[in-house]
């Protein structure tokens, strides 16, 4: 073969690795257009180019994988100045994948202050019962110094209500920006034992059957019962709330 025919071949060579780079190029902008990808390092294009062609794979819509596919890029410009490339931002692109067809996780739903007080008043209201169902069974003497059951009702009310309060105004279990300062915590705190003791002496003073005292059986039936209430409030009705 003569010098002249081995620089033909090398230029036909070269004309046809040029058409079939030019021809995956072009099946690569039916997928994303080289343009959107502007300003990617190679490896992050070839993961934006892979997950748009399995979004369009997957039946996603046109509409949806454009949104997706550029808000990752926006994001990947700026990534990747920090070393940061797609996979390890994004995982495989098989996940990337998966978590954009579900969708952004939805927030747990934040529980009303009332739905946090009913339940915590129940807790309260079995732990009571609990306690003075012990307490009756070792010493009557002492069953009668807790007071009865309209000390327990009202006392398992307040108890429920001020926790409640905690959570949803006071910042209890919040993020640290928006938790109270520990000296407003204690300060309320210490008003809520203020309030639950006043509370609690005054009804002990109420006589009569409104405050009647039970055989310690009866309470340890009510702490069942309102474990039967709670449980069948959430369950049924979705209660939503315990601090606990």
């Amino acid at each position: 073969m003569t010098e002249e025919n081995k620089q033909n071949n090398k230029q036909r060579n070269q004309k046809v690795a040029a058409k079939q780079a030019e021809q995956r190029q072009a099946k690569k902008d039916e997928v994303i257009p080289a343009s959107t990808l502007e300003g990617l390092t190679k490896r992050n294009e070839d993961y934006m180019f892979r997950l748009s062609r399995m979004l369009e794979e997957r039946g996603v819509p046109a509409e949806k994988r454009k949104q997706a596919v550029d808000e990752m890029i926006a994001e990947l410009r700026k990534k990747q100045r920090q070393g940061i490339t797609a996979n390890k931002l994004y995982g495989t692109v098989s996940e990337r994948v998966d978590a954009i067809i579900a969708g952004p996780k939805k927030k747990p739903k934040e529980p009303s202050y009332w739905s946090v007080a009913l339940d915590n008043g129940l807790i309260m209201f079995m732990m009571f019962c609990i306690m003075y169902a012990a307490l009756g069974a070792f010493s009557k003497k002492q069953a009668q110094v807790n007071g009865g059951i309209l000390t327990l009702i009202v006392t398992s009310v307040i108890a429920g209500l001020g926790m409640a309060y905690f959570y949803k105004v006071a910042g209890y279990r919040r993020n640290r920006k928006n938790r109270i300062p520990l000296w407003r915590t204690l300060l309320l705190s210490g008003a809520l034992v203020v309030i639950w003791i006043t509370a609690y002496t005054l009804v002990m003073a109420v006589p009569g059957v409104l405050n009647r005292t039970f055989e310690p059986i009866v309470y340890a039936i009510l702490a069942v019962i309102a474990f039967g209430v709670r449980y069948i409030l959430k369950k049924k009705y979705g209660l939503i709330g315990s601090i606990f």
